[in-house]
């Protein structure tokens, strides 16, 4: 769990040579916290990147449903997981967000859901990626695009 936090934290502030504020007083903002607070309920699920040595973790992708009245960022609907993402920077540019997008996309489908969305910024390289991997936008407010991919539509690598 602390290092789904530390990857929280990582997604939180991705912008590379920018300030960051304390881990602690970022991940206990209410908009950030919600997106573990009470990991292990239903709808949620997440994967571990690890290096090709096996000995260390390099990234976490995870999902979990929003509930209509205290909505994540990515919100679209009580039945569309929201994804997070946090690649140790050292890794970034890799294939680590790739690799981890491809498994929760697979994790996703295999337990019954039908889509997947995210919220991004408009100026963070990973929205290639997202777009690679099928996520198509569908509105942006607040200085960031949501997207959502079908995943019975989606490529299966890319």
């Amino acid at each position: 769990m602390e290092f789904l936090r530390d990857m929280l934290y990582e997604a939180a502030c991705w912008r590379p040579g920018a300030s960051r504020p304390p881990r602690d007083e970022v991940l206990s903002a209410h908009e950030i916290a919600l997106y573990l607070e009470g990991w292990g309920r239903i709808g949620d699920a997440a994967v571990v990147a690890l290096d090709p040595d096996g000995d260390e973790r390099t990234g976490a992708a995870w999902y979990r449903l929003m509930p209509p009245e205290d909505p994540g960022y990515g919100f679209v609907d009580a039945s569309t997981p929201e994804v997070s993402i946090g690649v140790v920077p050292e890794f970034r540019g890799r294939g680590v967000g790739g690799a981890l997008l491809d498994g929760l996309m697979h994790a996703a489908k295999s337990h019954g859901f039908r889509a997947l969305s995210l919220s991004v910024e408009p100026d963070n390289p990973a929205i290639q990626l997202y777009e690679r991997k099928g996520f198509e936008k569908l509105f942006a407010e607040d200085g960031s695009a949501t997207m959502r991919v079908d995943l019975a539509s989606a490529p299966k690598h890319g």
